[in-house]
Parts: structure tokens; C-alpha cells; sequence
């Protein structure tokens, strides 16, 4: 069921009501961060990423960052111009991300437009790699397209977490449960060539999907070593 929220009240409630929930929920969680060898310095230091991961895997990577990254560079986050996404975006936002509203239906190459002018000011960009509305698991183009045009490495992304609740929902929406230890997995940086078209960016999806994939299924016993 979904709960239409009309009026800009409401609306503020709710979005503060989320927040407290979602910052309480996800503070009695243990949160690290294991990037592979390739990917630790990026991270560490203020150079422009891409940031490409799962929607089930949305949450815990926000949280990931705030605490250990966000000294070193600011994140924007795509996020869908729908009233899902505007809840979700105001609890970015009062996370201390930066927003940008756009979906492939609707808006998505004047996001990423925005999104360009984000990674030349020195932010970082989160991108769900199935967007808002799947299908689940199915690598879309729009980080592939932002990455060739402003030559930033993408890094691949998944959430482990020692104890996991599993929603019932289109992409199975995966969120830690209290007290729980998560990691927040990175694959080796991945780049996008800037003369990239046809087949071989076809070809380029199909092998950030295959990552993102396998990067999955090692944060599924990533707790079970």
C-alpha cells in the first residue's frame, strides 16, 4: 500500500519521522568499510567517483560513508522524481547529501547533466545501477554515460550485514537488522572509455553487471568465513 502524502506538512513529518527512525535504526549497526587494495587510496583521498550499486543495497552505503568518507569528498545521489523518491531524497538531504531529482522515465539526461556539474565541483555520485523501478538486478546505462563523459572511475558497491530483514518488494530491498555488523564492499575501479559506443558500451554493462553480481554474492557469506 502507498501512503499518498499531499500535504507539505504532512509531508515534513513524515520526512522527519523517517529520518529519526531510519538514523536510530542504522546507529546501533556496526558499520566498516572493505574496499579492495585498487580502491582504497580513491576512496581516501578527494578524487571524483562514481558509485554504482544495487537499489536492495541503497541504505547502508549512505551511512557507510557518512561516517568514514565524507571528510574527504561530498556525495549527490540520484534520486527518483516520484514521492518515494522525494521522502527518500529529503532524508538524503538531511543526511548532508546533496540531491538530484531524475529517473530514465523521466528527467534522467538533465540529471545527469547536473550530476556532471556535481563530479567537476569535486562531489561524489551515487547511481542505483537498476534505477527506481528495475528490473531488479539489470545494469542501466546512466552511470556508464557519466562516467565516459567526465572519465571518472566507477566503483562498484554491495552491503554485508551479519543479520538481514528482506522486504517483499520488486527488488527485495535488503535492510540490516538492529545490532547488526555490516560491511560495505567495494569492487576495483572501473572505467569507461570516451570513444565507448554501440557494442563496446554494451559490452561494458554486461561487465559492470557481471561485477556487481559477483560483488553480491561475496557480501551474501562475506559474515559466514
Amino acid at each position: 500500500m502507498k501512503i499518498r502524502l499531499h500535504h507539505a506538512g504532512l509531508q515534513r513529518l513524515v520526512h522527519g519521522l523517517a529520518l529519526k527512525l531510519v538514523r536510530g535504526w542504522m546507529g546501533t549497526c556496526r558499520i566498516h568499510m572493505a574496499p579492495v587494495q585498487a580502491s582504497k587510496g580513491m576512496l581516501e583521498s578527494p578524487q571524483p567517483l562514481l558509485f554504482s550499486l544495487w537499489h536492495c543495497h541503497l541504505l547502508a552505503p549512505l551511512f557507510g560513508y557518512r561516517q568514514h568518507y565524507s571528510r574527504f569528498a561530498p556525495m549527490a545521489i540520484m534520486v527518483s522524481p516520484s514521492r518515494d523518491g522525494e521522502l527518500i531524497g529529503g532524508v538524503c538531504r538531511d543526511l548532508g547529501f546533496a540531491t538530484c531529482s531524475g529517473s530514465r522515465h523521466k528527467g534522467g539526461v538533465a540529471a545527469l547533466q547536473v550530476l556532471g556539474d556535481y563530479l567537476r565541483q569535486g562531489y561524489r555520485i551515487s547511481l542505483v545501477a537498476d534505477g527506481s523501478r528495475g528490473p531488479a538486478r539489470v545494469v542501466q546505462k546512466g552511470a556508464l554515460f557519466l562516467a565516459r563523459q567526465e572519465q571518472a572511475p566507477i566503483l562498484p558497491v554491495a552491503t554485508a550485514a551479519s543479520r538481514t530483514f528482506t522486504f517483499n518488494t520488486w527488488d527485495r530491498f535488503e535492510i540490516p537488522l538492529p545490532f547488526s555488523r555490516v560491511a560495505i564492499l567495494f569492487d576495483e575501479p572501473f572505467w569507461v572509455p570516451a570513444q565507448a559506443r554501440g557494442a563496446a558500451l554494451e559490452a561494458l554493462r554486461r561487465d559492470l553487471q557481471d561485477r556487481l553480481h559477483r560483488l553480491s554474492e561475496r557480501s551474501r557469506t562475506y559474515f559466514s568465513r
